[in-house]
């Protein structure tokens, strides 16, 4: 199916990565692990589990500790982390390789390009990088550890838009969502970017 950034209403364009990943599922999007924190620490300090926590069998400080955490994580995500989507409020992912790719050819996603191939181990055929000592500046590079990170969740979407189409793509994304899908949930365990 020819696909086209012509298909995608303006409003949807936040829904999903240029490389497949389901921006809209994202904790970064939806802020759900924030609110979560702060419903924890309300429920921990209303309970005062810091005081009977050798009843639960657990430590104090480390209660206490795990509390200033969560604070720390709720401050840092009301006050540094917000995410739109790579389309959406000026998305944090600028610089990525991909993303400059797709827009520089008004597409959408990898999806409508011609020479990528979401059936391959590396679906993105370029390993280029104008900065050797960067390798998150090549759009293979970051192509295979996004696929990597996300169990290549992202490269089975962009293989399901060429095949059912972006509106008919949107709209089923749209109700996994509203189902309680998560983009957290297809996160490889390991530790691929430290």
């Amino acid at each position: 199916m020819k696909l086209t950034l012509n298909d995608v209403k303006q409003e949807d364009r936040e829904l999903l990565s240029p490389c497949g990943i389901i921006c809209a599922g994202c904790d970064v999007y939806t802020h759900e692990s924030a609110a979560a924190a702060k419903r924890i620490i309300a429920i921990w300090e209303g309970f005062n589990l810091a005081d009977v926590a050798v009843l639960a069998g657990l430590n104090s400080e480390e209660v206490l500790t795990t509390i200033d955490t969560l604070r720390r994580f709720v401050k840092h995500r009301e006050t540094r982390v917000t995410c739109r989507g790579c389309y959406g409020s000026g998305g944090p992912f600028r610089r990525c390789p991909i993303w400059k790719c797709v827009t520089s050819k008004g597409y959408w996603t990898c999806a409508e390009c011609d020479e990528y191939d979401p059936g391959s181990e590396h679906p993105c055929p370029y390993s280029e990088t104008n900065h050797p000592d960067v390798p998150l500046s090549s759009k293979g590079t970051m192509s295979a550890l996004v696929c990597k990170r996300y169990q290549s969740h992202n490269t089975n979407n962009l293989r399901t838009c060429r095949e059912i189409g972006y509106p008919a793509f949107i709209e089923a994304v749209k109700e996994q969502i509203r189902k309680g899908w998560r983009t957290w949930q297809v996160i490889n365990d390991a530790e691929i970017f430290s």
